[in-house]
């Protein structure tokens, strides 16, 4: 809209609660745009989802209805809890992992420890199989990059609360240093 108004009449605009208000899950979403495109969505929509309950939808209108002042203070509170993963995963071994905007969880390089050997003998050989190490080793649950599409690869969630963040990251480290690197030819 901002970049050609003349289309106006030709313009859907879809957004959901999902990430703004931390409401991941309800599966909230809202269009605006012209009535006679809204009443198109209205249509298709009957046909394909079920509404959402009464209270999603309260919860909804309070969240739109109550701005957004809180989200500085949250940018500020996810910042700082991004830059203790992204700190955390430069001391583990076979790690790298980038500070990026936008989002309340890390997607850490695990290829370095591809290939790596766990206390217990077994060969970390995928992405999948990092992840599983951390939740058996360090009681901690991430996601393995191939479910996204990205190989050798985990997403770190980071927006908890900073002392099980803190205690988490610390975990991580401990299981990171407790695996026996790849040995590479020369």
């Amino acid at each position: 809209m901002q970049v050609a108004p003349r289309l106006r009449e030709r313009t859907l605009t879809v957004n959901g609660v999902s990430k703004v208000y931390s409401m991941t899950g309800w599966r909230i979403g809202y269009a605006g745009g012209p009535a006679w495109l809204i009443r198109a969505t209205q249509t298709l929509r009957s046909q394909s989802t079920s509404n959402p309950s009464t209270i999603s939808q309260a919860a909804t209108l309070a969240a739109l209805e109550g701005g957004t002042d809180f989200l500085l203070e949250w940018i500020d509170e996810l910042r700082t809890c991004r830059d203790l993963v992204v700190d955390t995963m430069a001391r583990c071994p076979g790690l790298r992992c980038d500070a990026l905007d936008g989002a309340f969880y890390a997607f850490v390089d695990c290829s370095g420890a591809i290939g790596a050997t766990t206390p217990s003998g077994d060969v970390i050989a995928t992405d999948l199989d990092f992840a599983n190490y951390l939740l058996e080793a360090a009681h901690v649950g991430v996601a393995h990059g191939s479910a996204f599409g990205v190989e050798n690869h985990v997403r770190i969630a980071y927006a908890v609360p900073m002392p099980a963040l803190r205690d988490a990251c610390r975990r991580i480290e401990t299981a990171c240093a407790a695996l026996t690197p790849a040995v590479t030819a020369v």
